[in-house]
């Protein structure tokens, strides 16, 4: 008699045990609880690893000749753009950087793109990416920027795309690249020579 008592308990444990992974939900008091078992976890992780490896592998691929209309679903951080102005063809040219995150705007892999207004996608402007410096930054000792700078050789203060170090002052002296920007041609052009190159600090201000 005990051991037939004893075999319908350890059937009845053993059988409830199988219930219990199978259920998705429990009440307890009469609360409902939702189990969330580790598939459902690790797709959400997946999805979100899967989306920030989209975006660093468009930022790690050559993106000239996309479009922004093309580019944004990886939705890549747009740091910051400035309005150049129009060439040859009517287009209006800009440049921006883009990042895969705002933190890494600074601090991280990173793409200086110069841009062409090719349409409209309702109220945003749709841009041709014509050309592309891919960089690495880690501010403050190594940024990138545009600003006006003083070239030897050069007569007037043009506008130039630099990698340099913030020294937190009016005039930035430690230029380690510069590239100019070919406004016909739709192209940067890395100036070869980076030495006594002086440039107005684009993120300075007396008052801070």
């Amino acid at each position: 008699m005990k051991r037939t008592i004893k075999a319908v308990l350890m059937a009845v444990a053993f059988t409830a045990c199988n219930n219990a992974d199978q259920q998705k939900e429990a009440v307890n008091n009469g609360i409902t609880y939702t189990i969330v078992d580790d598939s459902q976890i690790n797709s959400s992780t997946l999805a979100k690893t899967t989306e920030e490896d989209n975006i660093a592998y468009q930022l790690d691929s050559s993106l000239i000749g996309k479009t922004t209309a093309e580019i944004e679903k990886y939705g890549p951080f747009n740091c910051a753009g400035t309005l150049l102005g129009s060439n040859e063809s009517g287009g209006n040219l800009w440049v921006s950087h883009l990042a895969k995150s705002q933190k890494e705007c600074r601090n991280g892999v990173g793409k200086i793109l110069l841009q062409r207004v090719v349409g409209r996608n309702g109220d945003q402007a749709v841009f041709e990416i014509l050309d592309e410096i891919n960089i690495q930054s880690s501010y403050p000792e190594k940024d990138y920027n545009w600003t006006t700078c003083k070239v030897k050789g050069v007569d007037d203060e043009q506008f130039y795309v630099i990698h340099f170090k913030d020294q937190r002052q009016h005039e930035l002296t430690e230029i380690y690249d510069l590239w100019a920007i070919d406004m016909s041609a739709g192209k940067f052009v890395k100036v070869k020579n980076a030495e006594g190159v002086t440039c107005v600090n684009p993120d300075y201000s007396g008052d801070l």
